[in-house]
């Protein structure tokens, strides 16, 4: 198993610009490709971006604790935050066949995180949004 990156972070803009350095410097040292990279990216940028637009309680931004990991091909990235409780994949599937004005605003982001990984998990544990992702990485 590779040597995890753990992070703690505040849900904002700059906390994001540090996962994703994170996130790039951890690429580089196992030599994904690009496509895994850029995939990852934007599966990481969609979570954070919902922790900090949904996860606020009154003007105290949630901490966000980020870990990435790798044993062989398998990638793991846990994302936690002590938000407000909030479970992501309860979210409905989004009708991509509707009409574009006929369809609600958001559940774009859930459903493109649930395509570009293997599988997502969720649990609320001690106050804290536990969101647990998994991608082969080839």
């Amino acid at each position: 198993m590779s040597e995890p990156i753990t992070l703690e972070l505040k849900a904002e803009l700059a906390g994001l610009e540090q996962a994703d350095q994170a996130l790039d410097g951890f690429a580089a040292r196992m030599a994904w490709p690009e496509t895994t990279l850029f995939q990852l990216r934007l599966v990481l940028e969609e979570i954070l971006m919902n922790v900090m637009a949904h996860g606020a309680d009154g003007d105290r931004l949630p901490q966000v604790r980020l870990q990435i990991a790798q044993q062989g091909s398998l990638l793991v990235l846990e994302i936690a935050d002590d938000g407000v409780a909030f479970d992501p994949l309860q979210a409905p599937v989004p009708d991509l066949d509707a009409d574009l004005d006929d369809r609600p605003i958001g559940g774009l982001g859930v459903f493109l995180v649930r395509q570009l990984t293997d599988s997502v998990a969720y649990r609320r544990e001690a106050g804290w949004n536990r969101l647990s992702v998994t991608k082969t990485v080839r």
